[in-house]
């Protein structure tokens, strides 16, 4: 969620309230309270001034609020209809939005939670130009010669092999580790690369890009995960019997998709980190963005990055 917040203000005779008696007269009167209870405490975790949002794009349905109340789409449905007609609950831009919110939220106490997190981001930027600047320095000082940035590094006076392992051993790709974790999928790759750097013209074959070779990997590792090494390296291998210039990759996706669960290697669970199934590489990711914190979700910094929310989400830890 894109704050921290956890509370909001009830009055003490909010049963005293003529909606509360409206809702109360009503047959299902019970969990439609319930569902109002539900509401309030959502819209103050979403932190979005009363809105039902994960962010500014993405806004709660009936399904998804059903689904996270843990009670059925009819009564979510009837209650809602029960709220637009009080007035308590109004449709703004296809999201849901609690009326008169700050009578449930104390408005300073919210702005000194935003400073919070604006402070988290500000030293997390910091961090990463310190990094930065350690790179930059040992260049400087050739303390050491092995370290290097994109920048000072020239893809076009090497080798794609050598273009290959650079990338992924200075985790330039966000699947770098998880390319060296999978030596089959790691070989397949380099034999690729050199299958490229032996045809000619150089010109044509040579990834002299950041961008085109990173592109490859992504193409590689797709393949890999969606139909298996098997297929992979049976369309690579075809692709370099024909002399192709490029891995024909109409052919993979003509070919049957492995289980998801057979399509990568398990990962051991622990029962006491929620976040363990996730690939090293992403959980740093998330963790240096502000995203992991401890075994709880930010969602804040998501709102940029809909596929990381699309990663969770497989990987059975989002809360959504």
């Amino acid at each position: 969620m894109p704050g921290d917040v956890k509370w909001i203000k009830i009055v003490t005779d909010i049963f005293d309230d003529e909606k509360m008696y409206a809702i109360e007269s009503l047959p299902d009167g019970m969990q439609i309270e319930v569902v109002w209870f539900k509401i309030l405490c959502l819209a103050g975790k979403c932190n979005q001034g009363g809105s039902l949002s994960i962010s500014n794009k993405i806004a709660y349905t009936d399904e998804m609020l059903a689904k996270i109340f843990r009670m059925e789409i009819g009564t979510v449905k009837r209650a809602l209809e029960v709220f637009q007609g009080l007035e308590m609950v109004e449709l703004e831009d296809n999201a849901y939005m609690v009326s008169n919110w700050s009578k449930y939220q104390n408005q300073d106490a919210l702005e000194a939670i935003k400073k919070q997190n604006r402070e988290r981001q500000r030293r997390y930027r910091e961090r990463q130009r310190e990094k930065e600047s350690n790179v930059t320095n040992a260049l400087e000082n050739n303390v050491n010669c092995s370290i290097s940035t994109s920048n000072s590094y020239s893809y076009s006076n090497n080798s794609n092999i050598s273009n290959l392992n650079y990338i992924l051993e200075n985790n330039i790709h966000t699947d770098g580790s998880y390319v060296l974790e999978n030596e089959d999928l790691h070989q397949c790759l380099e034999e690729w690369m050199q299958y490229k750097d032996g045809r000619k013209p150089k010109s044509s074959n040579h990834y002299g890009t950041e961008i085109g070779l990173k592109k490859t990997i992504t193409q590689f590792v797709s393949g890999y995960r969606e139909y298996g090494i098997e297929a992979l390296k049976k369309v690579v291998d075809d692709s370099m019997a024909n002399n192709y210039s490029g891995v024909v990759w109409d052919k993979l996706s003509r070919m049957q998709k492995k289980p998801k669960a057979l399509s990568e290697k398990p990962k051991a669970q622990n029962m006491n980190d929620r976040f363990s199934c996730l690939e090293s590489s992403f959980r740093k990711t998330l963790e240096d963005a502000g995203v992991i914190e401890g075994q709880s979700l930010n969602y804040g910094p998501i709102r940029d990055h809909p596929e990381w929310l699309q990663r969770l989400k497989e990987c059975g830890v989002s809360d959504l």
